[in-house]
């Protein structure tokens, strides 16, 4: 049986099946994805013992990378010259790519950089 609550954010309020970080204990809205302060301790325990955890929202694109700088992943952009990719975080060249997968970025960036400009 699912642990249901109301979201006690401003502006939301809405009733909601809440989840929980299982790193930092903390519950989160369904609704709104804000975390939620009316759920005790006992019962954030309770729910990831019955698997009513967060789950990594994160979505990736086809040629996301790891920095080697910053090790964050994420879609590499073009340098302003438009020659070599940089980290969307961090700003440092990534140069540990193959070269075919390199050459597929770069023709994509590009080609989204000529749509987004005309």
């Amino acid at each position: 049986m699912d642990f249901r609550s109301f979201c006690d954010n401003k502006g939301c309020g809405k009733e909601m099946r809440p989840v929980v970080d299982k790193d930092t204990l903390t519950a989160y809205c369904t609704e709104c994805g804000k975390p939620v302060g009316n759920v005790s301790v006992f019962m954030r325990r309770q729910m990831i013992s019955h698997g009513q955890v967060r789950r990594n929202e994160k979505k990736k694109l086809a040629w996301a990378v790891k920095c080697p700088s910053c090790t964050k992943d994420g879609p590499p952009e073009l340098d302003k010259q438009g020659e070599s990719l940089v980290c969307s975080f961090c700003g440092k060249e990534i140069d540990n790519l193959a070269k075919p997968f390199e050459q597929m970025i770069k023709v994509n960036l590009k080609a989204q950089r000529r749509a987004d400009e005309g």
